[in-house]
């Protein structure tokens, strides 16, 4: 399979649960969908959907602040200023493994050049990014069964035991969507386990998953949803 790898990194960052409403809570990372929908950016397309994969690999601490505030609103016509409390991710930077058959060749023409047709940011237009070309390559899927190690977040159905190091901050997130099939419309939903630093983990895989892809990158298993 071939992926393209980009960083891509601010100095804020909100990725707003569905689930929230007069507080805007975070994810803790960037979701699958939402970095298909920052490559649909890159390549111009609108309401972009795809059958390409991402693998998301932290590469700064996740920290995550409260902050209140205050948001334009409208009310019976009249504009006014609304105190909203937002949760917003701190200097968050991570690493997009991009790997499929569809859009893979035009996406890394487009990074090689510096390109992008739409404006990237990282869930809000208050977090401008630049998506940064790391390189290309043609890995090999693979379906192991003993430990493996990985830097990218992994799906908690794919672990059968997480090895734990001494040390390390594991955390696990819900609720991300998992697909999206345009005009605001996603199905099913998936949870991550990730190291709080961005450090590795390490894990057994579960037999028999096909609903994901793991590639391996000289000895090191990217995940891919």
């Amino acid at each position: 399979m071939k992926v393209v790898a980009f960083d891509i990194k601010s100095n804020i960052g909100h990725f707003r649960r569905p689930d929230t409403t007069a507080t805007q809570l975070t994810y803790p990372f960037i979701p699958p969908t939402v970095a298909k929908g920052l490559v649909g950016a890159i390549l111009g397309r609108e309401d972009f959907t795809t059958t390409d994969q991402v693998g998301i690999q932290l590469k700064s601490e996740v920290k995550i602040v409260s902050q209140q505030l205050s948001m334009l609103g409208k009310s019976s016509g009249n504009t006014f200023n609304r105190p909203t409390t937002v949760q917003l991710l701190v200097n968050p930077s991570y690493r997009i493994f991009y790997g499929g058959d569809q859009y893979v060749d035009e996406l890394e023409r487009l990074l090689r050049n510096k390109q992008s047709v739409y404006t990237t940011y990282l869930g809000s237009a208050y977090a401008i990014t630049t998506p940064i070309y790391v390189g290309s390559w043609d890995l090999p899927i693979v379906h192991p069964s003993n430990q493996v190690i990985t830097q990218t977040v992994v799906p908690v159905n794919l672990i059968n035991e997480l090895i734990m190091k001494d040390g390390y901050v594991y955390q696990r997130a819900n609720g991300f969507m998992k697909e999206y099939h345009g005009n605001r419309t996603f199905e099913k939903s998936i949870d991550f386990i990730f190291e709080q630093l961005g450090r590795y983990l390490v894990f057994v895989p579960e037999k028999n998953r096909f609903d994901y892809t793991m590639v391996d990158m000289d000895g090191e298993i990217i995940c891919l949803v």
